[in-house]
């Protein structure tokens, strides 16, 4: 890379839910799976082994069942996939700070400086590389942007590293238009178009990409241009607090089981780095007697100081979906962890909704477990005769 340009890492984890259930259930390995997830009114494609010829992600399960008849199908555990992930991202955060996650798995490092620290860019990518556990198939790519390193990333192989030529353009010219950060529904259109390629999308005018697609067309041109104008928000680190216990004898009952979640409870909110303070999330986790691990994630619409608060929510929730059989053991965590149990309010009615906006983003990311697509919209040059340039959309983050 030329003195100056910035550079990116990507640190990749293709079919992380697929490679988490497998780890946790050997008997899937080599076969074709399908993990499927509620999306409105339809179950849709969360994640397909390779096996799973023709499935893809985003797609409809009834589909996806009639490309791949013989699939086996896997309910989610999206608290599963959010531990093993955050616990590559803490590796990864070791060695530095500027980390945003752009997905399940994965990740975007801005490394610009800090080859120098780690002997050149090359060595840098094998240490980024190394942070991942091996059975989870990393893989790393290094480009001039983000979008050119998520692709270099893509072309490596299992546990390897590639790194993009710089200018990008031959690199991303040939190579196929579903590595676009795009719906699976744009890239099928894309191909309507006749458009399967990286390098026919840049030979276009922009006018027409923009007119068949927007924003979003204009985006997609850009980075097939080697061009990525995506800001880059480094992810802020949890603190989390955590107890656990082992059964000598498998717990079987809800009333049982909430009985030794009050104990938990009593644990973590008498830690020292609890005193005075509140949690918004709260993950219950065990091993199933002869089943898979099994978690639980809870967000509570107010932050919560005590045990007292906590055990009614928790015992509600339990009641409601209690575990699939007997635990052998709990863990309990708290997380999104602040200093306030409350807020005051503001006398004036735009503050106030200032407020409210940023509490619901707040939950709603607690939610998600990720940063919601939500934004400001800014002027940047609002004198410009292109409307595309006069604002931009900006991430807001309370």
């Amino acid at each position: 890379m030329a003195r100056g340009v910035p550079v990116f890492a990507c640190v990749l984890i293709d079919h992380l839910p697929v490679k988490a259930e497998v780890q946790r259930q050997p008997s899937l390995r080599g076969r074709p799976v399908v993990v499927a997830k509620l999306s409105g009114s339809q179950r849709v494609v969360l994640d397909a082994s390779p096996e799973a010829t023709g499935v893809v992600a985003g797609m409809g399960l009834s589909e996806a069942l009639s490309v791949c008849a013989g699939a086996t199908l896997v309910e989610p555990d999206p608290v599963h996939y959010r531990a093993v992930f955050d616990a590559v991202l803490s590796a990864i955060e070791a060695l530095s700070a500027d980390v945003q996650e752009e997905s399940l798995g994965h990740a975007d490092v801005r490394v610009t400086g800090l080859e120098l620290l780690f002997g050149g860019l090359d060595q840098l990518a094998e240490a980024l590389l190394r942070t991942v556990p091996a059975h989870l198939g990393p893989r790393v790519g290094v480009g001039s942007s983000r979008f050119v390193a998520s692709v270099a990333a893509e072309q490596a192989e299992p546990g390897c590293v590639r790194r993009a030529p710089d200018p990008a353009a031959g690199f991303l010219g040939p190579l196929p238009v579903d590595l676009l950060p795009v719906p699976w529904a744009t890239a099928e259109r894309l191909k309507r178009f006749g458009l399967r390629t990286l390098g026919q999308i840049a030979a276009l005018p922009l006018g027409s990409v923009q007119a068949q697609f927007g924003r979003e067309g204009m985006r997609m041109w850009e980075l097939a241009n080697g061009t990525d104008r995506r800001p880059f928000v480094p992810r802020v680190s949890q603190e989390t607090v955590t107890a656990g216990i082992d059964f000598a004898i498998p717990l079987g009952t809800v009333e049982s089981i909430v009985a030794a979640v009050d104990s938990l409870l009593g644990r973590v909110f008498a830690a020292p780095s609890m005193r005075g303070r509140f949690a918004r999330v709260c993950v219950l986790s065990g091993e199933v007697l002869s089943g898979p691990r099994w978690s639980k994630r809870m967000v509570f619409r107010a932050p919560i100081g005590s045990r007292e608060h906590a055990l009614p929510l928790v015992r509600t929730t339990l009641e409601g979906r209690p575990p699939p059989g007997p635990l052998e053991d709990l863990r309990l965590t708290l997380s999104a962890i602040t200093g306030e149990g409350g807020r005051q309010e503001s006398l004036f009615l735009d503050v106030r909704r200032q407020q409210n906006l940023e509490e619901a983003v707040r939950q709603l990311r607690e939610r998600l477990g990720v940063q919601p697509p939500i934004y400001h919209i800014r002027e940047v040059e609002p004198w410009s005769r292109m409307p595309e340039r006069r604002r931009a959309l900006v991430p807001f983050v309370p």
